[in-house]
């Protein structure tokens, strides 16, 4: 008797034939999975990486769309050791019905779905998110920057305050900062802000309106248009798939 293709045992087996390489900021390979060397997969990563490329490191889902059929997902976080890491999903082809003749893995949307958040889940528990302490600072300026967002992320913060009270140039300022953090002022604020209130979107029960102002944006909308930015994902799509992921478990 032939099991149904919507059969959890067999989806949960599904998910894991679909290739995935773990990549450095260098796009070095640290870790191969189920990657098939009679296929296009080199061609195809080396297509992807180059969409990659194209994009800022931050922490969050990009979906790479090689043609009209293959696509990618990257899953970018900051590892251990404060280095930007990707975790590449694919190649696949999204679809219900296996086709024999592709090399290329069908997966479904839903179980597609559901090996992001098993990632996510899984970086999120080991938590790789880079923190101020972790990272190695030079310029008492950029230091007291730093310092001073911990301090004041919950209020909406000026770069031009901030630098008047720093008592620095701005260009000066921005440059010593995306040099010794490795990103620019205004995404690692972003970023700072989202990952705090994921911490709300976890544990309350508090409105996305409350979120928004409780990290320091002074509306929702801006709020979900960043926090989309940076993690692919709407606060509401996060907050509904951490709510999937406990009823799974």
């Amino acid at each position: 008797m032939l099991i149904p293709i919507t059969n959890p045992l067999s989806d949960f087996f599904t998910i894991f034939k679909v290739p995935t390489l773990m990549l450095n900021n260098n796009f070095e390979i640290l870790y191969s999975c189920n990657q098939n060397i009679k296929s296009n997969n080199k061609q195809y990563i080396s297509l992807a990486i180059e969409h990659l490329n194209n994009y800022e490191f931050a922490p969050g889902n990009i979906t790479i769309n090689i043609d009209d059929k293959i696509q990618f997902t990257s899953i970018q976080f900051y590892h251990y050791s404060n280095t930007p890491t990707h975790i590449l999903i694919g190649p696949y082809i999204l679809g219900n019905i296996n086709d024999n003749n592709s090399l290329v893995p069908l997966i479904s949307e839903d179980n597609l779905s559901t090996l992001i958040q098993m990632y996510n889940f899984i970086i999120s528990s080991k938590q790789c998110t880079k923190s101020t302490n972790e990272i190695t600072i030079k310029s008492p300026c950029v230091s007291r920057a730093l310092e001073y967002i911990e301090n004041n992320y919950t209020n909406e913060i000026s770069i031009n305050e901030l630098c008047s009270e720093l008592n620095i140039n701005k260009c000066y300022f921005c440059s010593i900062f995306k040099k010794e953090v490795g990103t620019t002022f205004i995404n690692y604020l972003n970023e700072y802000k989202v990952e705090k209130s994921k911490d709300l979107l976890k544990n309350s029960n508090l409105s996305l309106l409350d979120i928004a102002i409780s990290v320091g944006f002074n509306n929702q909308s801006y709020y979900s248009k960043v926090f989309k930015k940076i993690t692919s994902k709407t606060p509401i799509e996060f907050r509904n798939e951490l709510l999937n992921s406990w009823i799974l478990i």
